[in-house]
């Protein structure tokens, strides 16, 4: 697994990849070679609309849920990208692809978020998106946000017991300074003691080993 920027990975094997949530925070990833790009929700850290058009214009496959285009104010995204819906199972550049998820956690108490999908890859790595989702597979890698305006500490320690993974993959940190890192550090620290075996944070360009005996380099 190739870290991007802010909550952007990339999931390869051998000659397969797949990108998930390739937002406008930073750099954006080379779709070149792509086997698909994966959406969680249509927030702009999420979702970098000129990219996305670009790769819907280059078929290279665009998915997502159902709110997306109009998330994002863009016609030609919602014309041509796939739907994606919680329960639903699909082969997606040479991965296993669960969806999962439903909704955004809550950022106002009277306006609901956008639709969240979060992806349950090869059957062990779990990307949320931005929500706790439920599942009720054993989940290897857990990737999901360490710092967001909706998320407390308290919550992602419930989410890590609830989840008990083997490696927690802390993303969502391209708006932190040097003391917001170190702070989201000390969180991820933790969670060795909620019930997740490991946790990183991944600086961007960093690659964790997705195999027994991960490592990041």
């Amino acid at each position: 697994m190739l870290k991007h920027t802010h909550a952007c990975v990339e999931v390869q094997r051998g000659p397969d990849r797949i990108v998930v949530d390739p937002g406008a925070l930073g750099q954006p990833p080379s779709l070149d070679g792509c086997g698909g790009v994966l959406i969680s929700h249509g927030h702009y850290d999420h979702a970098d609309v000129p990219l996305l058009e670009q790769a819907v214009k280059a078929e290279i496959p665009v998915f997502g849920p159902a709110d997306l285009g109009a998330t994002v104010g863009s016609q030609a995204l919602a014309a041509y990208m796939t739907v994606l819906r919680p329960g639903e199972h699909h082969l997606i550049g040479g991965f296993s692809v669960d969806v999962v998820g439903g909704r955004h956690a809550a950022v106002h108490p009277e306006h609901p978020g956008p639709e969240n999908l979060g992806y349950m890859i090869d059957g062990r790595i779990l990307i949320t998106g931005d929500e706790h989702p439920h599942v009720d597979a054993a989940v290897d890698v857990l990737v999901t946000p360490v710092d967001a305006p909706w998320l407390r500490a308290v919550d992602l320690i419930d989410f890590v017991r609830r989840v008990e993974p083997g490696t927690v993959i802390g993303v969502h940190d391209g708006l932190l300074n040097d003391a917001g890192l170190a702070v989201a550090d000390a969180v991820l620290t933790s969670l060795p003691r909620e019930g997740a075996d490991a946790a990183v944070r991944l600086a961007i360009g960093d690659y964790y080993d997705l195999s027994p005996g991960a490592a990041v380099r």
